[in-house]
C-alpha cells in the first residue's frame, strides 16, 4: 500500500494552472522571451508546423512530468506491507485424491467429476490460512504430489497438473491413505487430518483400507471420507493423452459406502456422498468449518521509502529537457 508521510506538498500542485496559464495562455506577461530559434523557418513569430515543433511540445510534456515526480517525491512517499505472522501451529491437511478412469464420468456438468473435485479442492484451499495442505493422488497405485505446505500457489500448480490415469486404471485406496499416513506421522501439528475423494472401491495395493485407518488412528489422525457420483448410469468421456484419442461410453458406480463410513468412524472423522457440485461444496464448507484451531497470530508492519526513485526519475526528465532545448532546438535567451 502506497502512503505518504507530508502530504501537505501537495498543494503545490494548486500552482499548476497558474503556471500553465503564465507559460502558454497570458500573452501580456512580458519580460525575457525564451524560444528555440531552430524552430522558426520562416520571416514571423508564428513557427511552422515541423517536427521540431513537435519536439518543444514533447518538452513541455517532460517538464510538467518532471516536476509532477519531484513534488511526489516530497511528500515522502513509501510502500506499506502488511504480514500476518501466525505464533502457533495450525491443521496439518493431506488430501488423498482419487485419479482412476471412473473419476471422469460426467455427472457433475458442465464438467467431470474429477474436474469438480479438483475445483473444490482449489477453493478449499483459499478458505484456508496458516495450515500446511498437502496432496497424495492414487490410481493403481498411490504418489505424493506435495507434502504438508503452507504455499497454496506452489500447491494449487500441482493440482493444476494431474491428469485422469496417470497412475493406472484400478483404485488403490489403502495405498493412498496409507501414503498420507506416513507423511504426517510425525507432524507437531495439534490436529491432522486426511481428505479422502473417491468414487470406486478398493481393488489394487498392497494395504487395505481398513489396516491404513487403522494406521492413521494409531497416530491421531482423523479421515474424512467423501464419496463422489451419482446413482445409476452416467456417461463418462475419457482422452488419451498420448494420442489424443476420445473414449466415451457409460458406468454405474456402486462404490461401497459402509466401507468410507468405516474409515471415518475408525478415527473419529466423519462421512459424506456427494452426488451434485452442490453437495460437494457443502461437503467441503462442512469439513472446513469441522476442522479449524484457534491460533495466535500477529501483524507485522515494514515500510520501504520510495522518494529516492521518485526524485531520479523527476531530476532525469528534467535534465532530458534541457539537453534537448539546449543541443537540439538550439534554444536561447
Amino acid at each position: 500500500m502506497l502512503s505518504f508521510n507530508e502530504p501537505g506538498w501537495f498543494a503545490l500542485f494548486l500552482m499548476f494552472p497558474v503556471l500553465i496559464w503564465a507559460r502558454f495562455i497570458w500573452r501580456k506577461r512580458g519580460g525575457r522571451i525564451i524560444f528555440p530559434y531552430r524552430v522558426w523557418g520562416g520571416d514571423g513569430f508564428r513557427p511552422p508546423r515541423t517536427w521540431l515543433r513537435s519536439v518543444v511540445v514533447f518538452t513541455d510534456i517532460l517538464y510538467c512530468l518532471g516536476s509532477v515526480a519531484l513534488i511526489a517525491a516530497l511528500a515522502g512517499p513509501e510502500i506499506t506491507e502488511k504480514e500476518e505472522v501466525y505464533l502457533s501451529r495450525g491443521i496439518d491437511i493431506i488430501i488423498v485424491l482419487d485419479q482412476s478412469p471412473s473419476m471422469g464420468a460426467k455427472d457433475f456438468p458442465p464438467v467431470n467429476r474429477f474436474d469438480t473435485a479438483r475445483d473444490m479442492i482449489r477453493r478449499f484451499i483459499a478458505g484456508r490460512s496458516g495450515d500446511s495442505i498437502g496432496l497424495v493422488t492414487f490410481g493403481s497405485d498411490a504418489v505424493l504430489r506435495c507434502p504438508p505446505t503452507a504455499d497454496y500457489a506452489w500447491l494449487s500448480e500441482r493440482i493444476d497438473e494431474l491428469e485422469l490415469r496417470d497412475l493406472g486404471d484400478d483404485t488403490a485406496i489403502g495405498m493412498g491413505l496409507a501414503v498420507a499416513t506416513l507423511h504426517l506421522a510425525n507432524s507437531t501439528a495439534p490436529e491432522k487430518i486426511i481428505l479422502l475423494l473417491t468414487d470406486g472401491d478398493d481393488n489394487a495395493g498392497e494395504i487395505r483400507p481398513e489396516m491404513a485407518a487403522r494406521l492413521a488412528d494409531d497416530q491421531k489422525i482423523r479421515i474424512y471420507s467423501i464419496g463422489i457420483g451419482s446413482e445409476g448410469e452416467v456417461p463418462i468421456e475419457l482422452i488419451n493423452s498420448e494420442n489424443g484419442t476420445v473414449t466415451r461410453g457409460t458406468i454405474v458406480t456402486n462404490f461401497d459406502e459402509d466401507q468410507l463410513r468405516s474409515l471415518a468412524d475408525v478415527t473419529g472423522g466423519g462421512y459424506w456422498r456427494a452426488n451434485s457440485p452442490g453437495a460437494l461444496e457443502t461437503v467441503f464448507q462442512a469439513v472446513d468449518a469441522l476442522e479449524s484451531v484457534v491460533r495466535r497470530v500477529t501483524v507485522r508492519v515494514s515500510s520501504r521509502p520510495v522518494h529516492r526513485n521518485l526524485v531520479i526519475i523527476g531530476s532525469l526528465l528534467v535534465a532530458v529537457v534541457y539537453l534537448i532545448r539546449k543541443l537540439l532546438l538550439g534554444e536561447t535567451p
